[in-house]
């Protein structure tokens, strides 16, 4: 039985994500922030197994490596994700980029290092971070965002993501570990954006066939909708 750990597993994306894989039979390692969230999950996912934290706490990676104690994981997904309803200079504050950037970059960070050594235990291991079309450097030059509404700390914390996930890749790839950005798509959820469409079940089944048809490649960044995207 393959393994899939993933974090922010309690809603939207995160949730539908749970269901696609425990339905084709993955065992479940879900990260939640509150015992309520993992109490409603565990009625159901009765087989899965639950770490409760928030992912941006500093002893998070060293407890999610104490609690999989050399599981084998197959599959990381960094789905966990936090936006602020500020899209321009005078409502952007600094406290808007630091939350961002903790959840959106560095906990990405803490993840893979508390699940590298299970990790290491799977023979294809795959890690997918859940980015955004609105990290994408190339796309933001030639002004896909303006007028999107999308916030600054957003945008800022996504790019950031995705110059990390270039960096675990380079790190990553002698190890036998794929790193890869992932955009869901313009989902219909809290954080959606104004021309969402696309329900998280939805999403949740294109990136399951992404992974079990084996097309993603090492530093691959790609939307569910369109293809590859332009860092």
């Amino acid at each position: 039985m393959k393994n899939v750990l993933i974090t922010g597993a309690n809603r939207g994306l995160g949730l539908a994500l749970a269901h696609e894989f425990d339905k084709h039979g993955y065992g479940l390692y879900l990260v939640v922030r509150t015992n309520a969230a993992k109490s409603e999950l565990a009625t159901t996912f009765p087989n899965a197994e639950f770490l409760i934290s928030d992912v941006t706490c500093d002893s998070y990676a060293s407890k999610l490596s104490e609690w999989l104690e050399l599981v084998p994981l197959d599959l990381v997904v960094n789905n966990a994700g936090s936006g602020t309803n500020a899209p321009t200079l005078e409502l952007t504050l600094p406290e808007h980029l630091r939350k961002e950037f903790e959840t959106n970059c560095v906990a990405v960070l803490s993840t893979v290092k508390g699940s590298l050594n299970s990790l290491l235990l799977s023979e294809e291991a795959l890690i997918i971070n859940i980015s955004s079309r609105r990290g994408s450097l190339k796309m933001q030059s030639e002004l896909a965002a303006k007028g999107s509404g999308c916030s600054y700390s957003y945008r800022i914390s996504k790019a950031a993501q995705n110059m990390l996930t270039l960096c675990l890749a380079d790190d990553l790839e002698d190890k036998g570990i794929k790193v890869v950005a992932i955009h869901p798509g313009r989902l219909l959820t809290t954080m959606g954006s104004n021309d969402a469409h696309m329900s998280p079940k939805e999403s949740a089944g294109r990136i399951f066939h992404l992974v079990e048809s084996k097309q993603l490649k090492n530093r691959d960044y790609v939307s569910v909708e369109t293809g590859l995207l332009p860092w």
